[in-house]
């Protein structure tokens, strides 16, 4: 069977360097003579019925960052999709791509967080209370860059109360005061290359669960700055990391709640199990010439 790629791009991305990155892969399916179909998030309505209608397509190469993801596991069927899903780095938010590039490919598992307001899927990870409430200031930033982040981040803090949380995980019951954020990761980073998770495996699952607690606001803007080289893990005052398949999450106050970075507010209660898994792949020029040339 010939082999033919969907390549699939959100031209409503703030981020600038998307549609050349989306143009690069374009052009290098043209000067290596593979075959493609280029279309845009708009104009496919359901992508499980658009790839019944077009068998001849065997990969698809989906352009996005982790918002990008995050919709393709909240509202396709991925795993009623029989081709080949590669992911390709084009978003403002890169942080599931950065993961599964360390291993190529792999049966990654989606997650299901079932909370009080809204259930939702993930695919790099999700968290309650702070690291939340910075995804929700720089969502809404016209401004997308490291830059921004920071500011974003401490003005999170700022607003921010920390709350007594209680974290319950396999059946085991853990109780924080004054936490600040809990993350529940498959994905070893989050907001924009920050090591959270250095142990974290997608393919595994089991998640890696980290609560930041019993700090004060002063010190939880240097904790943050700790946690892009991973040096975190070492702060077990204030930092506890563990893991497990089933987590649940309860807060004494609501708080802003992230799923790959998108937000929903008010939630109180969480539950984190696998949804389920599916082959993914990081797009990698190579290992399309290499699909292409056993057509």
């Amino acid at each position: 069977m010939k082999t033919m790629f969907l390549i699939i791009h959100n031209p409503l991305s703030s981020n600038k360097k998307s549609k050349k990155r989306t143009s690069k892969i374009v052009k290098f399916c043209q000067k290596n003579d593979i075959a493609f179909n280029l279309r845009s998030t708009l104009k496919i309505d359901n992508l499980n019925d658009f790839l019944n209608k077009n068998p001849q397509i065997t990969d698809i190469i989906y352009c996005g960052g982790d918002g990008s993801f995050n919709y393709l596991v909240n509202h396709v069927d991925v795993n009623a999709i029989t081709q080949r899903i590669h992911l390709a780095q084009s978003g403002s938010g890169n942080d599931f791509i950065r993961t599964l590039k360390r291993i190529q490919y792999g049966n990654i598992t989606i997650g299901q967080a079932n909370n009080n307001t809204t259930p939702v899927r993930f695919i790099n990870g999700c968290g309650l209370g702070v690291d939340a409430a910075v995804c929700h200031y720089v969502n809404a930033d016209t401004k997308k860059n490291k830059l921004s982040y920071f500011i974003n981040t401490f003005k999170a803090i700022s607003q921010f109360k920390p709350t007594n949380m209680d974290v319950t995980i396999d059946g085991k019951l853990y109780h924080f005061s004054k936490a600040f954020f809990v993350a529940v990761q498959n994905g070893k980073y989050f907001g924009g290359g920050m090591k959270v998770a250095p142990d974290a495996n997608p393919s595994s699952d089991e998640y890696q669960v980290i609560v930041a607690h019993s700090i004060s606001k002063a010190l939880i803007s240097l904790l943050f700055v700790t946690i892009y080289s991973g040096f975190h893990v070492h702060l077990k005052k204030w930092v506890t990391i563990l893991s497990g398949k089933s987590i649940k999450i309860s807060s004494d106050l609501p708080n802003y709640f992230q799923t790959d970075g998108e937000v929903i507010d008010n939630v109180s209660i969480v539950e984190v199990n696998k949804a389920i898994s599916r082959d993914f792949y990081a797009y990698n020029p190579k290992n399309v010439l290499k699909i292409n040339e056993t057509k």
